[in-house]
């Protein structure tokens, strides 16, 4: 099933990857599978690239609509339902992540600096056998169909290519601390008030999460500024599902307030949750930018 989402990097919530301003219903994460290459470098091996196949004609929108964000305008939204996608406020940088399923801005490199400073809000629609075809997939099938028409929109408004590869890159490891883990664990089949998905909600500096797995923990976190673009791996051990709170002082780059009455995030995951981020090295898939253009807008 296709659920709106919408995504602002630091606290905003998380649906299928990072969303804004409302609860995050995350289901089946793709991360956690972790290899070791010879001369033990370790490669992050479950998160995979949205691709076309070579067989396949790559998926397009009918039509699309581009144009510049209003000026000031800080919050992203991104909303996938029947057979329209609207976008607000994304950066060509935002924008290339999420139609190659990437999980951070960090996998991204190269570009010009306006795609990291310039938001552009687009409507875009399928035609309906490209509609009817996607009533029929599950949810990652239609995840995958989404980014390649993304793919699609921005290599002919955008004029963007690209290269794919790996990199070894900054991460940070999720890992329990010494003193242990102080999450509840939950049962198998243990449902939410929602209808039964794992959950995780983020508002304002709180998470609560309810039956959510620990790859689903690593990933919303990955979303948060406070991790600065880097990243997160479960190397938990943790399996199963998991019930916590998280209260911590947001930072957004200028450190913590100092009138809240909670630490820092990285604090605040040791103190409540007896876990901790350690900064690490991967190898992780990547997305070069060759060449970009200002869109056609319309």
């Amino acid at each position: 099933m296709v659920q709106p989402r919408s995504f602002d990097s630091l606290y905003q919530n998380w649906t299928k990857r990072a969303c804004v301003y409302r609860t995050v219903w995350i289901g089946a994460i793709l991360i956690g599978l972790i290899a070791f290459a010879p001369m033990n470098s370790r490669v992050l091996h479950a998160q995979q690239l949205f691709l076309a196949s070579d067989a396949d004609p790559h998926p397009g929108f009918e039509v699309a609509t581009i144009r510049p964000s209003r000026p000031g305008t800080f919050r992203e939204d991104l909303d996938e339902s029947a057979n329209r996608l609207t976008i607000q406020n994304f950066t060509v940088r935002r924008l290339i992540r999420e139609a190659y399923g990437l999980k951070s801005n960090s996998q991204i490199l190269g570009g010009p600096d306006w795609i990291d400073k310039e938001g552009f809000d687009i409507v875009a629609k399928m035609d309906d056998a490209a509609a009817a075809r996607m009533d029929k997939m599950d949810g990652d099938e239609s995840d995958r169909e989404w980014g390649l028409m993304l793919q699609s929109l921005l290599a002919d408004r955008f004029q963007l290519k690209i290269t794919r590869g790996e990199r070894a890159l900054p991460i940070f490891s999720l890992v329990v601390s010494r003193s242990g883990a102080k999450v509840k664990h939950t049962p198998e089949g243990s449902a939410n008030s929602q209808g039964g998905d794992p959950g995780i909600d983020v508002r304002w500096g709180e998470l609560t999460a309810t039956a959510a797995t620990m790859d689903n923990f690593a990933d919303v976190l990955t979303g948060m500024r406070d991790i600065s673009n880097r990243v997160v791996v479960n190397r938990t051990g943790l399996a199963g599902n998991y019930n916590f709170q998280l209260d911590w002082a947001r930072d957004r780059g200028d450190g913590a307030s100092q009138d809240s009455p909670y630490p820092g995030l990285f604090t605040a995951l040791q103190e409540q949750l007896g876990l901790r981020l350690k900064p690490d090295k991967a190898t992780v898939p990547v997305v070069i930018v060759e060449s970009v253009s200002p869109p056609t807008v319309n």
